[in-house]
């Protein structure tokens, strides 16, 4: 994100955060765009989710926007602190090319939690819906057998 892009957005979601104690409805921003542009992601790799999502252009009326307050919390959004207090199994399937969700904060907290186990894919953030869907519903399907199948 470009420095007058992330002003900009850190500026709609102040007004927004206001406009949300004075009752209005929300100030949207795109859920992703192009470098430069005011919306939640401008990596590359944001530019695919509708690729991803939405493969048959069957929702085109889906509105892809959120909050433009999400900007003022997403700067301090850091689940891995709290990975060592997860006690069930837990599944990281991390993208090797992601520029969205970096990866290597990813592996770091699966590394924290007592029962993790990490799956790397080829690929930018939404592999796992698009090249290398196989190869993550394969990766499910078997943590899933792992932990949830009845044993003999």
């Amino acid at each position: 994100m470009t420095p007058l892009a992330a002003l900009r957005l850190f500026g709609r979601g102040v007004a927004d955060a206001l406009g949300g104690i004075a009752g209005r409805p929300p100030l949207l921003v795109p859920t992703a765009g192009v470098r430069g542009a005011v919306a939640s992601l401008t990596t590359p790799d944001a530019m695919d989710g509708d690729r991803a999502l939405d493969p048959d252009r069957r929702h085109t009326g889906w509105e892809q926007t959120v909050a433009a307050r999400i900007a003022l919390q997403i700067g301090g959004y850091r689940p891995g602190r709290h990975a060592s207090r997860i006690r069930c199994p837990l599944l990281v399937v991390v993208c090797d090319q992601d520029q969205s969700v970096l990866p290597d904060p990813a592996v770091r907290a699966a590394r924290n939690a007592p029962a993790s186990e990490v799956v790397h894919l080829p690929g930018r953030h939404y592999a796992p819906f698009l090249e290398s869907h196989e190869q993550a519903v394969t990766a499910e399907i078997s943590f899933l057998m792992n932990h949830l199948a009845p044993r003999d």
